[in-house]
């Protein structure tokens, strides 16, 4: 009876427990899918702690972004929850998560304000990094690789093709690495993409001119500048990526939406390299220094964001402001 006491206590508990504003975000998510499908919309508990780890990355970033804005433009528009386009948010947010990527994973999504001028709101571009990229495209592989291999070929290294022919069944490499300490400057990377049938294996070759093309289509070019080996590892990333034979069974509106919007940032910046580049300035203008991709969380960042989060729960930190100039989510 003490038992079953205790028990119905620790349920109760739970049930006067305020939800933490990482599952205010979760249900502000449910909410908008729901209006905007005229349906319900259910997840799971893995989703639902996908929801909240991406809102502790995204809570993070716009804090951090929001100092650094007050710092250089006290008049510019505060990089806050109550300036975000949270519709779009929401249904953003909705596709990364079924696609099982984590925010909390180095490299899966990043969070990017744009300051949408016509509605004076920030879009949130929920970026997918190349960890990300590499995750959800082996998923969703008609045959799952065993293995892919990614690598930067430097001016010092040796590196020499083997691509299949008449009489070589099996595409191959060969790659040494002569001065570790010293490798010069990038020439170009490949990927080696591993099948358990080694006559499926796949050589990927990427030049320093398709850098480059990569580099002139980015919206900025400050990230490439100042993270030039980090910038080609994910162009290499993904275009070895694409080389992946995707399962149709697999296809998702979540995988076709991600991917159509990847597509329609690259032609947006190829326009915008090639004609005036007002067009591009008129509809939107990334906040901060988060002009491509901002680097990822680090252990302690996570951790302080998670205890922030703990503290939200435990109701450490009061009331959330409704003004437009607070940082703290209303929803």
């Amino acid at each position: 009876m003490a038992t079953q006491t205790a028990a119905q206590a620790q349920k109760q508990d739970v049930a006067l427990r305020e939800p933490t504003v990482s599952e205010r975000f979760t249900g502000m998510v449910i909410k908008e899918l729901s209006s905007t499908t005229g349906s319900g919309v259910t997840l799971s508990e893995d989703q639902k702690r996908l929801a909240q780890h991406l809102f502790v990355k995204i809570d993070a970033t716009l804090n951090a972004l929001e100092v650094k804005r007050a710092q250089q433009d006290r008049n510019g528009t505060p990089i806050v929850w109550a300036n975000v386009n949270m519709q779009k948010l929401a249904l953003d947010a909705m596709h990364r998560i079924e696609l099982g990527l984590d925010a909390l994973i180095p490299n899966h999504i990043h969070p990017i304000p744009y300051l949408n001028k016509k509605t004076g709101k920030y879009d949130l571009d929920l970026r997918i990094g190349y960890s990300g990229k590499d995750y959800y495209r082996r998923g969703i592989a008609l045959e799952k690789p065993t293995d892919i291999i990614y690598e930067l070929v430097y001016s010092t290294d040796k590196f020499v093709a083997h691509k299949k022919s008449l009489n070589n069944d099996i595409e191959s490499f060969e790659f040494e690495i002569v001065n570790p300490f010293d490798r010069g400057k990038i020439v170009g990377g490949f990927g080696y993409i591993c099948y358990e049938d080694k006559t499926k294996n796949k050589l990927i070759i990427v030049t320093e001119k398709d850098f480059e093309k990569s580099q002139k289509a980015a919206k900025s070019n400050e990230f490439w500048g100042k993270h030039e080996v980090e910038m080609r590892f994910k162009t290499l990333v993904h275009r070895v990526t694409d080389k992946l034979t995707i399962d149709p069974r697999k296809v998702t509106a979540s995988f076709a939406t991600v991917e159509q919007q990847e597509y329609e940032a690259e032609v947006e910046a190829e326009i915008a390299r090639e004609a005036n580049q007002d067009i591009i300035d008129v509809k939107a203008e990334p906040a901060g220094d988060a002009a491509e991709e901002s680097p990822p969380m680090s252990d302690a960042e996570k951790a302080e964001a998670l205890e922030r989060e703990k503290a939200e729960a435990a109701g450490e930190q009061g009331e959330l402001f409704n003004n437009k100039g607070s940082r703290r989510p209303n929803f």
